[in-house]
């Protein structure tokens, strides 16, 4: 029997287009696949384990913010190797919550996360509702972005610059100013609709 031909796998084309490029989109997609599938595994396994206020879907989506705030991101050969890797810091995170009930790690401050609520609501993303239940995506769909899109949502939302400074800051014209954070805010709003659909 022959093996499947890595170049068929979207998977392993995302994770080399990522891995020898820096293509976010491409991570973007790969890490969509790999936390629904890490999710779907807990919720298998955890075996009452899990409490309300800890979804399967947040702790995949903590072991993949963990991977990517390395100063050295891990090397992988294959997407199986990745989602082994996942896996396993997943697993651990959920044996860590239950030792310790009162342990929380939330990567955004409310003042970011309502911040954040504003981009979205502009750039037609996900609702009032959705945003309280997505906020654990949030941070991660933030180290997705293009640097470009993710500089200027940062200057713009977390460090409070209105456009005419933002645009000294960057040597670019009003105009053009404006034409970039509207994009990055809908680049934003378009991922944030695409993770809503592997957070349960």
């Amino acid at each position: 029997m022959t093996s499947p031909d890595p170049t068929s796998d979207p998977s392993a084309q995302w994770l080399k287009r990522w891995q020898e490029d820096g293509d976010v989109d491409a991570l973007d997609e790969l890490l969509r696949v790999e936390v629904h599938a890490i999710a779907a595994r807990l919720r298998q396994r955890a075996n009452g384990m899990l409490r309300p206020s800890t979804s399967a879907s947040d702790l995949a989506q903590e072991a993949v913010f963990r991977m990517l705030r390395l100063e050295e991101t891990p090397q992988f050969t294959d997407p199986q190797q990745m989602r082994a890797y996942l896996w396993t810091a997943a697993w651990r995170l959920l044996i860590n919550r239950g030792r310790s009930r009162h342990h929380r790690v939330v990567p955004l401050s409310q003042a970011q996360s309502a911040d954040m609520g504003l981009v979205l609501s502009g750039g037609g993303g996900i609702s009032e509702a959705e945003r309280a239940d997505q906020s654990a995506a949030l941070s991660l769909v933030m180290n997705l972005l293009r640097s470009d899109d993710r500089e200027i949502l940062e200057l713009v939302y977390f460090q409070h610059f209105d456009i005419a400074q933002v645009a000294q800051k960057l040597g670019l014209e009003r105009a053009a100013t404006e034409m970039r954070l509207s994009r990055a805010r809908r680049r934003l709003a378009e991922k944030m609709v695409a993770w809503s659909e592997v957070v349960e």
